[in-house]
């Protein structure tokens, strides 16, 4: 009995002396609510770690502003040259000096249908009123100007006619003398020559000289080339004085030779744009002779230093 007493007390002292205390363990994640009247369970609340993952955004380029579109032409900027056309062409000299001819633009075909009839005339003139226009007939004179006015096909025809012997070797005499080496007229049908322009500025030229012919002749000519107001189109929009033209239908060739402010020139088109009827059953390509002339006529002006 003494000794478990002693027993007793000697646990009692040494646990005194250790200082050994019950305390409740913390956990790391573990909460602990409490309510006056009662105890809640222990809840642990394991926290999984937020994976974010990030989507880059596609790289949008700015758009870029669209070009400008290209300015329409000013009236600086209108045609002045036919270099590279193939449909139409034009060829002028200056009268003071008539070699100096310059061609720009090609077309098909050079026939000069009723420009031809101003050669006529002059063959006419040479052969019978030795040049001298004074000696033609009243009905003569008359046939001279039906043809060269208003293009009359049987006024040409009776002049050609009267012309003696080779009517063709005629023509042809008259474009050696002024120096045309290259066309040769047939004794009929003209019109189915071929005349270039080049040619044909060389022969107004000659003409504005007073060297086709005689004086007299060119420069009765001249004054009778002077077409109808119906033929007024091309080289008449421009104030052409003396000139001439030459169609025949909406497939073939229109062309004008004559004088303009100073320089001796021609245009023709190949076909191009609508055909018009004209006063003598043939058709003109009117619209774009009037065209073409302008562009002419813009270029003289730069030629002239006018532009």
């Amino acid at each position: 009995m003494r000794h478990t007493v002693w027993l007793a007390v000697a646990c009692l002292a040494l646990g005194a002396c250790t200082g050994t205390e019950s305390t409740p363990r913390a956990a790391t994640t573990t909460s602990t609510t409490s309510t006056p009247s009662s105890t809640t369970p222990t809840t642990t609340t394991t926290t999984t770690p937020r994976t974010t993952t990030t989507t880059k955004a596609p790289t949008v380029k700015p758009k870029q502003s669209p070009k400008p579109s290209a300015a329409k032409p000013s009236a600086a900027k209108l045609r002045t040259s036919l270099k590279g056309d193939t449909n139409d062409a034009f060829a002028f000299a200056p009268l003071s000096n008539p070699g100096n001819v310059t061609v720009e633009g090609s077309v098909s075909s050079y026939k000069a249908w009723s420009t031809s009839k101003v050669l006529v005339v002059a063959a006419f003139l040479d052969t019978v009123c030795d040049g001298d226009p004074g000696k033609a007939t009243a009905q003569q004179k008359r046939w001279v100007t039906a043809a060269l006015t208003a293009s009359d096909m049987n006024a040409v025809i009776a002049l050609r006619d009267a012309i003696p012997g080779s009517p063709g070797a005629a023509i042809t005499r008259v474009l050696r003398s002024v120096g045309d080496t290259r066309t040769v007229a047939p004794d009929a049908s003209q019109g189915g020559m071929q005349w270039t322009i080049r040619e044909q500025v060389r022969f107004m030229a000659a003409l504005n000289s007073g060297r086709v012919v005689s004086k007299a002749s060119s420069a009765y000519i001249l004054s009778s080339m002077r077409p109808i107001a119906a033929h007024r189109w091309g080289l008449g929009t421009i104030g052409a004085g003396p000139f001439k033209g030459g169609w025949l239908r909406s497939d073939t060739v229109t062309r004008q030779m004559g004088i303009v402010n100073g320089y001796a020139v021609a245009i023709i088109t190949d076909a191009q744009g609508p055909a018009v009827l004209q006063s003598d059953g043939d058709s003109a390509h009117v619209a774009q002779m009037n065209y073409l002339a302008k562009v002419l006529q813009r270029r003289l002006a730069i030629e002239s230093g006018r532009g």
